[in-house]
């Protein structure tokens, strides 16, 4: 039977290791590809990440399971995020947009990749990726943040509100909004569409 992961925390609480270690590789993808949707920086994202377990090793021996522990960590990674991107904006810096625009605005794939010898479909396919990203990294960071995890993440409604300390009510309507916005912003650039699918 699967120990839940309010009983490892209890354990890495009381000192075992291997108990934590077991926490990591079940929420170490997961965390990866929660930062670096937030963040778009793959090597920021890594880095982050590691600081999210690194925080919940130093809270274990004040851990009390009062909330599910999946929600809990989610928090921690959801502040990082918050504190980088206010960070960035602090200091003038957008990570994404320097890597795939160039001095017109316009995407520079080049900078990513050589898309060159791509066939036609995949290059589409990886334009239409670029340009939901860069929608979804211009929605207000609580809209972002909800997309995300309800999205890419697969988390339920309840668990978004306690990660985000709202109410449900609030995450429906953040959510429902984003999707709005998303629709609009795509369908200026032309795959308003079909952009459910992917976001």
């Amino acid at each position: 039977m699967r120990v839940s992961d309010e009983e490892l925390m209890i354990r890495c609480r009381n000192g075992d290791m291997s108990a934590f270690e077991l926490l990591v590789s079940r929420y170490k993808d997961a965390m990866l590809n929660f930062v670096y949707r937030s963040i778009g920086d793959y090597h920021r994202a890594e880095d982050l990440a590691q600081e999210t377990f690194l925080r919940v090793f130093k809270s274990a021996s004040r851990y009390e399971p009062k909330a599910k522990f999946r929600n809990w960590l989610y928090r921690i990674a959801v502040n990082l995020c918050k504190n980088e991107l206010r960070d960035r904006k602090r200091h003038g810096l957008s990570f994404l947009e320097d890597c795939v625009t160039d001095d017109d605005g316009k995407i520079n794939y080049a900078v990513l990749r050589d898309f060159s010898q791509m066939p036609d479909v995949l290059y589409e396919k990886k334009e239409q990726q670029l340009l939901i990203r860069q929608a979804i990294d211009s929605l207000p960071e609580n809209q972002r943040l909800a997309i995300i995890m309800v999205t890419y993440q697969h988390l339920k409604y309840d668990e978004i509100a306690d990660t985000l300390g709202c109410s449900v009510s609030a995450v429906k309507s953040l959510i429902h909004r984003a999707r709005q916005n998303l629709k609009k912003l795509l369908m200026e650039v032309g795959i308003g569409g079909s952009y459910n699918a992917k976001v």
